[in-house]
């Protein structure tokens, strides 16, 4: 996933995402919580993309290789390329021993070896492309007979929280962040379609078990929902105040919501 990319106009569909404050070190280990937290979610996102076995994959916008990871321990016999413009993330995916590809999504699907493509992930990382149309119709023409496209989005923002009032809390900080454009991505079928695909659109929704790592998940969000300027003063003291006991009596229920576009073409 490539969450930690900077916010871009996408102009074939006229919207702006913007993505939550924080450093590039604190980006990237939100990535990797994200893949240890919900990581039986995105295994069973797998199972909804119904690929039983490929010999090349491409990971679109990898990040720091959290998708490319779970793709590679599905298909361990498949070459699993991870595309990204950012140096750093491409450094941290050659350390992991990935084919790696330095690409702007902005210019359309990259130039790849001859070999195509039995299945393009591309979790998070669409909504930040320019030109989704003309990225997908390159998607479409690497792909191999039979081949698959997976777009993932996070429906809503992780939650964390099981008791009533800070339930509540928690919603309200997700309609501050909703309103300064977090998360913020279309409905992706009509785009998809319109490049000569079928598609199949699904939720998915897993809870996870609250664990060391969990724990730190949902403290790296408060800690940023503290910053938004759409929370109210009362909010935003409630936010503080739960960081402050965050470790010692904050009962949690991590649970995600992620939507799937399943892609197929006759080509």
């Amino acid at each position: 996933m490539s969450m930690d990319h900077q916010p871009r106009r996408t102009r074939d569909n006229d919207h702006h995402t913007h993505q939550p404050p924080g450093s590039h070190d604190q980006q990237h280990r939100v990535l990797d919580l994200d893949a240890e937290v919900f990581g039986d979610h995105l295994a069973a996102v797998l199972d909804f993309v119904g690929v039983p076995a490929a010999r090349s994959i491409v990971d679109l916008g990898a990040g720091t290789g959290a998708g490319s990871r779970l793709l590679r321990a599905r298909y361990p016999d498949a070459t699993v390329t991870g595309v990204d413009n950012d140096p750093q993330m491409l450094g941290l995916l050659r350390g992991q021993g990935f084919a790696v590809v330095e690409a702007d999504l902005d210019d359309g699907f990259p130039a790849l070896a001859e070999t195509p493509v039995d299945l393009v992930w591309a979790s998070s990382s669409l909504h930040h492309v320019a030109h989704p149309a003309r990225l997908l119709s390159g998607v479409r023409r690497a792909l191999a007979p039979g081949g698959v496209l997976a777009v993932v989005e996070l429906a809503t923002l992780p939650r964390f929280l099981s008791h009533p009032r800070g339930a509540l809390l928690e919603q309200r900080c997700h309609a501050a962040a909703a309103a300064e454009g977090w998360n913020h991505h279309p409905e992706w079928t009509p785009v998809i379609e319109a490049a000569g695909f079928a598609v199949t659109r699904s939720e998915m929704t897993i809870n996870a078990p609250v664990t060391p790592a969990a724990r730190e998940y949902a403290r790296q969000w408060f800690a940023r929902f503290a910053h938004l300027a759409a929370l109210t003063a009362d909010d935003r003291d409630a936010v503080e105040d739960l960081l402050a006991r965050f470790d010692d009596d904050v009962e949690l229920e991590p649970r995600a919501t992620r939507t799937v576009w399943v892609a197929t073409s006759d080509q």
